[in-house]
């Protein structure tokens, strides 16, 4: 088995971070990496999640809740890095320990003018898939604590001031 950092620009970036997929597909794969080896994805923020090569992907196994700087990640340029095994237990070891599953609250709302309810819901779904997750935040909380909601953008916290 092998070790790998994948450093992804920072379009391919966003756009992991903007979507719940399965896996990530880059451009090519290294001469030597197999089914099975593992994968940091690192992102121009850091090491970002866990995977391992699947044919001409990377599965994701773990996300991290936000990117982690390491070394390793700090020094990549975009592609692929072998990594040997010690070197990949040093950034494993320095990422955060993974949180347990909750439920959460999240939610969209916008104010829609309409002649009526059927309207203002194809509007919605309209402006949603025009704006996307670059331009909607999105309002987040733990279940039954709405209280401690924040706001986030692309998978990332975002203040709602409109001055800012």
């Amino acid at each position: 088995m092998r070790y790998w950092l994948l450093a992804l620009n920072e379009d391919e970036y966003t756009e992991q971070q903007a979507y719940e997929v399965e896996a990530v597909e880059p451009p090519a794969r290294p001469e030597g990496a197999a089914d099975g080896d593992e994968v940091a994805l690192a992102g121009p923020d850091g090491v970002f999640a866990l995977g391992e090569v699947d044919g001409p992907a990377v599965a994701y196994r773990r996300r991290l809740e936000e990117p982690a700087k390491t070394v390793e990640s700090s020094a990549a340029e975009e592609g692929w890095t072998e990594l040997n095994p010690d070197v990949w237990e040093d950034l494993v070891r320095a990422l955060p320990t993974p949180e347990r599953r909750s439920d959460w609250l999240v939610t969209l709302s916008m104010p829609i003018e309409a002649v009526d309810k059927a309207e203002a819901v194809r509007q919605f779904w309209s402006y949603i898939r025009s704006l996307g997750p670059k331009e909607l935040p999105t309002f987040v909380a733990p279940y039954g604590r709405e209280l401690e909601g924040t706001s986030f953008l692309l998978g990332v916290e975002h203040e709602q001031d409109p001055e800012e």
